[in-house]
């Protein structure tokens, strides 16, 4: 049995216009507030785009500190 998400998570989404087309996008975080019966938690929604380039320039920095 698959798990569902939550409604509030579904929104959250939603809200965040995830679909096809990364590269055409804002690179913002997003971030949304969810939670219910005092359980509170933070949603960040990172495109792709911003995740891939820091990654690419975390792998650089530390192909040139090896090199020295």
């Amino acid at each position: 049995m698959k798990p569902k998400l939550a409604d509030e998570v579904l929104h959250a989404l939603h809200a965040a216009d995830r679909k096809p087309g990364w590269n055409n996008r804002s690179a913002d975080v997003r971030r949304f507030e969810i939670g219910r019966y005092g359980l509170e938690c933070t949603l960040y929604v990172v495109p792709f785009r911003r995740w891939a380039y820091r990654r690419q320039e975390l792998a650089s920095a530390a192909y040139w500190q090896a090199q020295a």
